[in-house]
């Protein structure tokens, strides 16, 4: 009998494993063409037979036709619409697709773009793409094509397929290393052996399908260094991988993957910060995901609501081995965290929790809620019923009017100028195809917007409205204090996608020129009366407001804050939202419940948002927040107390958090709740949970005294033979020491000479590595110097170190080597690094000390001497290690090493050997590695240094606050 029943559930189980891949089998829903009719614009290129000499069934090769379509394009608006019909299209050879240009195709079905088999030049080599996203063209012919890059917007390719026939192995369809606002969308990836669907993603690939090839996609970092979204995608086989990525911080939702062997592959010694959600992985070979770097703080891996069918091994630490099997046949990943767990109590570690559990019925894929267009039948061209677009026309009646006749209303290429809130009705969409060069707009000084009072709305979406606003910019000038670009009641089943918020950066007029925004050094807009953050904020979702918000950028300095969300409890979700160059908010959230926050990206400018706070959370319940980055420009030169402040808030889950800079004025914390006063530190996160429990004091293991304060930024510490420590303050250009004998503060130099970091040599005069700005300027960084001084005399005794090649040394001098304990452009292959030739450095008169050159020496913290036959400590900010090396006789560096995997600003040894290093607090090793204690400081300390009369005290420059400390 026993038997009988476990033959039964056997069978069973068989029967419903063997239904799986009908049930999960791709339709065509979302992937049929979204555009079946040809849309009329008068300001876009139409690729037919009746405007170029070209065939659309694939038998003529129309590669030049395309590209003189594209170049069109550039030639009369400079960014724009090129619209592809319904046929096949067969290409030769690569074609550029410049900056701010897109190819969107139409008809009942899909147009293709075809390689054919045995295509000339494809058989071998790289860079053999298909399509290359590029930045402009380029003024002259013979000039070489720029890549895409951080500064390249809303280029894009939608509702177009593509096929590689065999014989092509080194054909890649696109290359596609572009920012802000472009895309793909809508399209089938057809590959053949050795081909590559998509090399080097940007900001979004959405409703795409791979087929076959080596990898669908193939990725390292985003241009601007942003995340990436791939959404409501399918895979299948292909032959290595269907993604390869490193530091593209990758957010993969509603993906489908299917007979391969590596779902997603992080390369060996590369770091991901990764996160799937929603997502089914079937029959899977090899490893569902392969982690790389597994220890490495830049390593986070976030799973949520995956379904497996039949992967034997879910996940693979590739340095160790180490693997997450299956629970069977069909299991669920409820969910996988890998990185750093943050814990209250300062007990953070690298470590793996999960929550997989077996099942024996098969769920339902996960609904989209990415809302499809209408069908392109119902679409009332604005146009057509009377409106401009030409920026000076007033638009406002005619967009009225439509609004009350019409569901949806579709805007062509054009600027329409209006002067009173636009308010939709419950049904109401808004579609265009290109927010650069459609744009509701004001012009500055619109006299219903002008003054103090209530927020006034550009945009205004009702109350559990169903609305879409898709692909249009919304631009409120700089003259319009009232103005708000966007008022969001609209209930959880509307959605904006593809819309940009006008205003600073990336602003392009209706013929493509760039919109003058700064001045001439880019403290203040070119225009005197254009003030920064006077208006309302860009985008304000509140009352019951919510929904999907997709592929939105909002970097307009004249609005308060990019985004505003307020007094809601429905449901939103937000996916890919860039916020930046504001003056004194990104981001701020208030009494808000039920979101969900994928890809927040906060950047903050050196003109703008030098004092700006990316992001407050206030009042709010039930919020996670995916993949979440905040940043600040290496231009800044003065730091922020943090990158995110909570009060009054719970159940706020980080997953994946990252707060970042390539200047040494980076945030102190990367989060401060005001309602407990805990602060968190570290920099990469991959889990946190915020709540306001209490926090319980522990008595520290040192007694940390706040020596002085009132300073802006302290760093670059150094010690004299006396045990007097100096350190600098380099917004104010002065150079302090402490006086040990005094007990007292004293400033020896405050002359106009831009301290970095200090030093001193062999005779007692004291070093200082110097920035050194002839013409004041946001882009320029200044010339670096080096220079002598007597510290007790410094006006009359100045002299500038002669920087002279390595090798001219007499090596036979050298009493003392300053290397820097820090730097900031080391990241990966971290030991080689170090290790670089040194080429140039910076001399003594006499010969006995130097200091080698490096490309980041005005970044560092802090120098530290040493002796040939030492052993040196560097901290590399970038990789977040220490790494330990010999001094060779001549000075160069030998046996690089890892020696801790904590690093960040600053390192140094005691008499014992003992290491120091200044990460978030002050951590202590011995000689060999281990770890001993750490040292708290109520500020993030930056550099250190031994000293006092018998050296014996730690002394610690931390922001605004000098401390010391007794050492054993």
């Amino acid at each position: 009998m026993m038997k009988q029943i476990v033959i039964i559930l056997f069978c069973l189980f068989i029967t419903t494993v063997s239904q799986v891949s009908g049930q999960i089998s791709q339709d065509d829903t979302g992937y049929a063409s979204v555009y079946t009719t040809k849309l009329d614009d008068p300001l876009a290129i139409y690729f037919t037979p009746d405007n170029f000499n070209i065939k659309t069934d694939g038998s003529t090769d129309v590669s030049d036709a395309l590209q003189e379509a594209i170049n069109k394009v550039q030639e009369t608006v400079r960014f724009g619409i090129v619209f592809i019909p319904e046929g096949t299209y067969r290409i030769s050879k690569t074609i550029h697709l410049w900056k701010g240009i897109r190819l969107i195709g139409y008809g009942n079905k899909r147009p293709q773009i075809l390689l054919g088999k045995n295509t000339p030049g494809f058989q071998e080599g790289n860079e053999k793409y298909l399509f290359h996203f590029t930045s402009d063209r380029p003024r002259r012919s013979g000039q070489p094509v720029s890549d895409a890059n951080a500064g390249t917007f809303y280029s894009g390719i939608q509702n177009i397929n593509i096929k590689i026939a065999e014989g092509n192995p080194s054909a890649i369809a696109i290359r596609f290393h572009a920012a802000q606002h472009c895309f793909l969308s809508h399209m089938d990836f057809n590959l053949s052996s050795g081909n590559i669907g998509v090399e080097d993603i940007c900001n979004e690939i959405e409703y795409c399908r791979f087929y076959g090839g080596d990898y669908g996609i193939k990725t390292k970092k985003t241009a601007p260094g942003w995340q990436a979204l791939i959404i409501d995608s399918y895979f299948e086989k292909q032959k290595k991988a269907a993604i390869s990525t490193e530091e593209a911080e990758m957010i993969i939702i509603r993906n489908h993957f299917k007979d391969i062997p590596v779902v997603v592959d992080i390369p060996q010694k590369r770091s991901e910060q990764l996160w799937i959600s929603d997502s089914r992985f079937e029959n899977i070979s090899q490893s569902g995901i392969i982690v790389s770097k597994e220890k490495h703080p830049k390593t986070q891996v976030n799973i949520e609501n995956v379904v497996c069918i039949n992967v034997p091994v879910f996940l693979t630490f590739r340095t160790s081995q180490e693997t997450i099997k299956s629970q069977g046949k069909l299991y669920h990943v409820k969910n996988l965290t890998h990185g750093l767990h943050y814990a209250v109590n300062d007990n953070s570690i690298v470590k793996t929790s999960q929550d997989i559990v077996s099942l024996t019925k098969l769920p339902p894929l996960v609904p989209s809620d990415i809302l499809l267009l209408p069908s392109t039948e119902s679409w009332t061209n604005l146009k057509s019923l009377g409106a401009v677009g030409d920026g000076v026309t007033d638009d406002t009646e005619v967009l009225k009017k439509a609004i009350a006749n019409h569901k949806t209303i579709y805007l062509p290429s054009g600027h329409y100028r209006v002067t009173e809130p636009i308010v939709l009705k419950p049904e109401t969409n808004l579609i265009g195809l290109h927010p650069s060069i459609t744009q509701i707009i004001l012009r500055d000084s619109t006299e219903m917007y002008q003054g103090i009072g209530t927020p006034l709305p550009l945009l205004e979406t009702p109350v559990n409205g169903v609305n879409i606003v898709n692909g249009i910019g919304l631009n409120t000038s700089g003259v319009n204090a009232r103005a708000v670009a966007a008022k969001w009641m609209a209930g959880t089943k509307s959605m904006m996608n593809d819309v940009r918020f006008l205003g600073g950066h990336g602003t392009y007029s209706l013929k493509g020129r760039d919109v003058p925004v700064y001045n001439d050094n880019r403290t203040a807009d070119g225009i005197p009366y254009r003030k920064w953050d006077t208006q309302n904020w860009s985008l304000w979702i509140t009352n019951g407001g919510g929904g999907t918000f997709k592929d939105i950028w909002t970097p307009s300095p004249y609005a308060s804050a990019g985004l505003y969300i307020s007094d809601t409890q429905t449901e939103g979700r937000i996916y890919c939202m860039s916020i930046e160059h504001h003056v004194r908010n990104e981001a701020i959230i208030d009494n808000v419940s039920n979101w969900k926050i994928y890809g927040l990206q906060l950047e903050e400018e050196s003109g703008e948002g030098p004092y700006c706070l990316p992001l407050k959370i206030s009042n709010s319940n039930n919020l996670l927040f995916a993949n979440t980055f905040s940043y600040r420009v290496s231009r800044v030169t003065t730091p922020y107390p943090y990158a995110i402040l909570t009060e009054n808030s719970e159940n706020l889950t980080f997953r994946g958090l990252r707060t970042y800079t390539w200047t040494k004025y980076l945030f102190d914390n990367t989060l401060h709740n005001a309602t407990n006063g805990k602060n968190v530190r570290p920099r990469e996160i991959a889990l946190l949970k915020i709540s306001n429990a209490p926090i319980e004091k522990l008595e520290p293991q040192f007694q940390v005294k706040k020596i002085t304060e009132g300073f802006d930024f302290i760093d670059g510490a150094t010690v004299d033979k006396e045990g007097n420590p100096y350190f600098i303050d380099y917004r104010w250009q002065r150079i302090y020491r402490w006086n040990i004998k005094k007990n007292g503060l004293e400033i020896i130099c405050e002359l106009p000479i831009f301290p970095v970091s200090l030093a001193f040599d062999t005779k007692g005069n004291l070093l200082v590595v110097t920035r050194f700005v002839q013409i004041e300027s946001i882009f320029n960084r200044g010339d670096i110097k080096v220079i002598s001084m007597d510290p007790n005399n410094p006006t009359e005794t100045i002299t500038e170190l002669q920087e002279v090649p390595f090798s001219s040394v007499d090596q036979s001098k050298i009493k003392s080597i300053i290397y820097q304990s820090s730097r900031y452009r080391i990241e990966h292959d971290s030991e080689t690094a170090i290790i670089a030739p040194i080429k140039t450095c910076y001399i003594t008169a006499d010969g006995s000390t130097i200091i080698p050159n490096t490309s980041d020496i005005a970044q560092t913290y802090s120098l530290k001497e040493s002796k040939p036959n030492e052993t040196v400590y560097i901290a590399s900010n970038a990789a977040q290690k220490t790494f330990a090396a010999k001094i060779g006789e001549k000075g160069t560096l030998l046996e690089p090493r890892l020696f801790a995997r904590e690093g960040e600003q600053d390192v140094l040894t005691d008499k014992k050997g003992n290491v120091y290093i200044s990460a978030g607090n002050i951590l202590i090793y011995n000689k060999e590695g281990d770890f001993i204690k750490s040292v708290e400081v109520p500020e993030r300390p930056s550099s250190i240094v031994i000293g006092g009369a018998n050296a014996d005290m730690l002394y610690i420059c931390a922001r605004k606050g000098f401390y010391s400390v007794k050492i054993e």
